[in-house]
């Protein structure tokens, strides 16, 4: 990787400011994709003091469907980003489950489903509870306020395979964080799902998934 490669510390915060700044849900959509897409893979997964943006693709997700009047990123500490809608604000705590030890941005560019046999999924599938144990535990521990909702990236997708399978077996997964949070949503298989409300098994869903761009 070059340094022309690399974001400046400037732009850095240039992109941060931006970001905080109070966006409709769609623009806020747009504007991440259009950031994310203009980064070298090894960049946006290598490059230190980047991880807002993941924060902030997790939050344009959970934005375009749920549709808030409008939404930020918070570079803080926490919460990960907010929603205001009626004079409400709603907090979020961003998070991202996948395998232990997966190094995204030395992985090939190209896309590779289309050799990807039953097994590569089974195996995904597979390491599902274990990544969502390891994320949820770590944001259980920290406390938090009452009130923030949850919303966890599973970066596991089987293309479908195991959807009916894999839903009660997410539930599960994250209801130790359950008491804690006031939602907790999972953004997987080009959906969101919500699987507790205030405590309680409320399953609901929403397509987060867009025709010719980035699920």
């Amino acid at each position: 990787m070059t340094n022309s490669e690399r974001l400046s510390k400037q732009k850095i915060r240039e992109l941060q400011e931006e970001l905080t700044m109070w966006t409709a849900p769609i623009a806020f959509r747009e504007r991440v994709d259009e950031i994310v897409l203009s980064l070298r893979r090894e960049v946006f997964f290598g490059q230190a003091g980047l991880a807002f943006l993941r924060d902030a693709w997790i939050a344009s997700r959970v934005a375009s469907a749920l549709l808030p009047e409008k939404v930020r990123l918070v570079c803080e500490e926490r919460p990960d980003f907010e929603f205001c809608s009626g004079g409400m604000i709603e907090q979020f705590e961003a998070t991202e489950a996948d395998r232990a030890g997966r190094r995204r941005g030395d992985e090939p560019t190209i896309e590779r489903w289309w050799w990807e046999t039953v097994e590569h999924c089974r195996d995904r599938f597979e390491a599902i509870p274990a990544a969502l144990e390891r994320v949820v535990s770590k944001k259980v521990a920290k406390g938090y306020q009452s009130g923030v909702s949850l919303a966890i990236y599973l970066n596991l997708n089987c293309y479908g395979a195991y959807v009916n399978e894999g839903l009660p077996i997410i539930a599960n997964a994250t209801a130790p964080a359950s008491q804690q949070f006031k939602n907790i949503f999972v953004i997987w298989e080009r959906s969101l799902y919500r699987l507790w409300q205030s405590g309680e098994r409320a399953v609901a869903q929403w397509d987060t998934a867009r025709p010719n761009e980035p699920a």
